[in-house]
């Protein structure tokens, strides 16, 4: 979902929040629509193709300065979608292989360019051999769609996975943006007009997307406030390097802006 879009409370905080619980509770009744977390058609095409290069090299760029070569060389892209990420990385002489369960998202990301290689698995499936990348990253806030115990548990393998002195890399939602942004919102794209629910509570943020031909979509994540992130981290043997925003190292994370960024270290035995 576009990181750039700021809910505008349309009536009470309690009133959005029995609003789309009850969207909720009818989307899980109709066979048509998808389950939670799944991102359907409908959603790259009103979301996905509107993402500008410009966007995705300042992306790929912060994660060549908090990983540089020929130190960081091999990096494993989680949840890759159609690999926009792999491929700028790529491109700029890293080794990448993408991951995602989408069959048709792998599929795209094949056709789109060389370079990266690409595994169509559920993260929660993936085991990577014990320190087989230098860097993994989960970009585009593809971090936290599980429980507390699931969410931790992904990111204990990925740990695992990545050299000691090697890097994990995480853009997630920020919640404490998220705290004070709750409500409905309405994207005007050229395909028509996409409505948008969303509401936080404790530390989960629930989202629904109602699209012009009738389709929706329905996400849920756990939020991490930077200490609630650390503290899952170290418990999984990674060290924090850096948290910031706008993918700026300078820029601390702020309640005004919707994506939080981190850089932990692969703790050294």
């Amino acid at each position: 979902m576009g990181s750039a879009s700021v809910a505008i409370f349309a009536r009470s905080a309690f009133g959005v929040r029995c609003v789309l619980a009850s969207l909720y509770c009818l989307s899980s009744t109709v066979i048509m629509h998808a389950e939670a977390n799944t991102y359907s058609h409908r959603w790259f095409d009103f979301f996905h193709v509107n993402i500008s290069e410009a966007r995705t090299m300042q992306e790929a760029a912060f994660v060549c300065r908090c990983a540089p070569l020929p130190g960081f060389r091999k990096i494993a892209d989680v949840c890759c979608g159609m690999g926009r990420h792999a491929r700028a990385l790529a491109k700029h002489g890293y080794s990448v292989i993408g991951l995602d369960r989408d069959a048709d998202a792998i599929a795209k990301a094949r056709a789109l360019a060389a370079g990266p290689s690409y595994v169509n698995a559920d993260v929660r499936d993936y085991r990577p051999d014990p320190g087989k990348f230098d860097v993994a990253i989960i970009m585009s806030q593809s971090f936290g769609y599980f429980d507390a115990t699931t969410n931790r548990e992904v990111l204990g393998r990925l740990a695992d996975g990545v050299r000691e002195g090697g890097r994990v890399i995480l853009d997630l939602w920020s919640a404490e943006f998220f705290m004070i942004h709750q409500g409905r919102y309405e994207f005007k794209t050229p395909g028509g007009v996409v409505r948008e629910t969303k509401y936080a509570e404790e530390d989960r943020l629930f989202v629904h997307l109602d699209y012009p031909d009738g389709g929706e979509d329905n996400f849920e994540w756990q939020l991490f406030t930077p200490a609630r992130m650390i503290s899952m981290a170290e418990s999984v043997g990674l060290s924090q390097l850096l948290a910031c925003t706008a993918f700026d190292e300078t820029t601390p994370p702020s309640p005004t802006n919707p994506r939080v960024q981190f850089v932990f270290e692969r703790c050294r035995d």
